[in-house]
This record gives structure tokens, sequence and C-alpha cells, in this order.
């Protein structure tokens, strides 16, 4: 070859590499948090359990971003439940209509309802060195358009998702949840959606009617420093010995109230989150009887996770009773579990 002709090549090379890597950085960037004003619409939840039998639900969602002010209606067996949640600058307000409560809860924030995607937006860096990101194709979903992403985790044991973006807003209209060998977990898909449009006007009424009952129910959620965790909890925070290649430590939190206290110590690999909480196991009489078994003496799961499955875990280990919840595969929890019983059996 010319010797002149292998700088133009090489340039070429260069500028062709140069432009797959703003692409793929922009593929990435549709997964940061959405952006838009009022949203209002219906989502479709299809949860696909072999043990328990298929589940569709669906709920009505109205949300005020400016003003930090949500509204769902949740099916319930004695008819739906409307659930309004007001942010202000000192507390969060939860207004319960069907029960004639409005509870005021300060120091903690309740997750946004778009927490139901279940994926993290906000450490794509490690995202990206976790997972594969590609464009499969263009789609409609509600009456938008939507670029469809896959995220395949490179290492196996993590959910595969595909996500149904609508590029102006960032938001996703669509989820998909796979389990590692390919098996449909879970759908949440808007049926209908309306984007910055006026919201109905008694939309986040938030008079009380003299009828109702005002509780307050403060809970402090702080961050809990590592190297004097027992003297801030009262007892001693276990840390697991072994957890899922990717993941890496978030964070750790007490969570308390004016009776107990609860750690929560969160694992991320930038996309997925695994949580591990933490109190002391309670005595004989503090029990309000065995909890109920089912499917081979397994506790059944807490209703929100069978609205929004997740895998579960609860053991007791030494004097603490520990919870994993996450949306990876049985067998790292149960691995995480026994890293944390083999370091309780070291110590002892």
């Amino acid at each position: 070859m010319n010797r002149w002709m292998v700088v133009p090549l090489t340039l070429a090379v260069v500028v062709v590499a140069w432009g797959d890597e703003q692409r793929a950085v922009g593929v990435w960037r549709l997964l940061q948090p959405p952006r838009f004003r009022t949203l209002q619409g219906t989502v479709q939840v299809s949860v696909f359990a072999e043990r328990r039998g298929d589940r569709v639900w669906t709920m009505e969602i109205w949300a005020d971003e400016q003003r930090s002010r949500t509204q769902v209606t949740l099916p319930h067996p004695e008819g739906s439940r409307q659930i309004i949640t007001i942010t202000t600058t000192d507390a969060v307000w939860i207004l319960l209509p069907f029960a004639k409560r409005a509870i005021r809860r300060t120091g903690i924030t309740l997750p946004s309802w778009r927490d139901l995607w279940g994926f993290r937006s906000d450490k794509l860096d490690l995202a990206q060195r976790n997972y594969t990101l590609r464009i499969l194709k263009r789609e409609s979903v509600a009456g938008l358009p939507c670029l469809v992403l896959e995220l395949i985790p490179k290492f196996r044991g993590n959910p595969i998702r595909r996500l149904w973006v609508h590029p102006p807003t960032r938001l996703p209209l669509q989820l998909e949840r796979y389990s590692p060998d390919g098996k449909l977990e879970i759908r949440v898909a808007f049926t209908d959606i309306k984007i910055n449009q006026p919201l109905p006007l008694l939309i986040f009424d938030t008079s009380l009617p003299s009828d109702w009952q005002q509780v307050d129910a403060p809970v402090r959620r702080s961050p809990l420093p590592l190297a004097n965790a027992e003297a801030v909890l009262g007892f001693p925070l276990l840390m697991p010995a072994w957890v899922p290649p990717g993941y890496v430590l978030d964070g750790a939190f007490v969570i308390q109230d004016r009776r107990w206290k609860v750690a929560h110590i969160l694992y991320t690999d930038g996309i997925s989150v695994i949580s591990v909480f933490e109190h002391p196991a309670p005595s004989r009489e503090q029990r309000f009887g065995p909890p109920k078994r089912r499917h081979g003496g397994e506790a059944p799961p807490p209703p929100a996770m069978r609205m929004f499955p997740q895998q579960w875990l609860r053991r007791e280990i030494g004097q603490l009773q520990v919870v994993l919840v996450a949306e990876t595969t049985r067998e790292w929890l149960e691995r995480m579990a026994d890293s944390l019983q083999d370091r309780v059996a070291t110590e002892r």
C-alpha cells in the first residue's frame, strides 16, 4: 500500500470508531431520568408466574413533576384504592380517601412511581461496565413512537430487560423483564398516556374533610457510618462476605422511628439493586404467631412483591433477622445469605 494512503485510512478508522462511541453514549443517555411536566395514563402490569399462575392488573396514574404530586388508583378486592402523595420541603403527605386518612411522614422520601420500572438511572458509568445496550427496533406504545432498547447483563444471574423509551421525554412507556434463561417474567406498559397536558381540576385536591383522621408518622432514614454502625444501631451489623460479580456497595442506611431501627444495605451494578435489611430477630413473646407457610415451607411474599415480583429471602442469622430483596437469581441471594451465616460462625 502506498505509504501516503496510511494516514488518511488511519484517520478514517479513528473517525468511524469515534462516531460509534458517540452513538453508544447517545443511546445510554436515553436511560437518564425522564424529563416532563405532567403525565396521566393507564398502566397494565402482566406477571408471568409459573407456580402461582399469570396475573394481569391495571392502575391509573397522574403525576405533576413540577409540584411533586402523584396520584395512583390501584385494584383491590373491595374496590379500587386511590392514593395521593404530595412531597413538600419537610414532609411527604399520603392521602387515603378510601380510609378517610391523611398520613404525614417526616424524615423519609417515598419511592417514586417511576421506580416501578425497576432499574437505576443515576449510575450509568457503572452500568456500562456491566451491561451491553443495543437498539432493537422502533415501535409505538400507546400511540407514541419509541425506541426498543435491550439491556443484556455481562454476568449471568441478572435479568435481561427490554425498554420502550419515548426519546423526546426519555419516559419508558413499556418494560419487559426476562429471567437469565430468557423467560418473560413481567411486562409493565402504558395502554394510554397523555404527556404535558393539563390535569383534571380535582386531581391532587388537598382539602381534608372534617371527618378525616390526620396521622403523624415520623420515620428517619439517614446514612449509616460503617465504622461505628453497632453504636448507632444498637446491634452488630452483618456485611456479606460475597456479593455477585459487578455489584458494588452503594450505601448503608438506618431506618428508624420511635420504636425500632432497621439497617438497610444497598448494592448495585448500575442497573439492578440488591437490598439487605437487618434488624434484631423478634423474641417468642413478640411474635404474633408463626408465619403462614406455602410452597414447601416458604413464607408467602409480601403483597407488593406479588404485584411487582422480585426474589426475596428471609433468614434468622445469629441474633438478627435478615431479608434480601432483588431481581437477580435466588441462587445469588442464597449465596449472599450463606456468606453472612459463615461470617457469624467464624466470629464465634
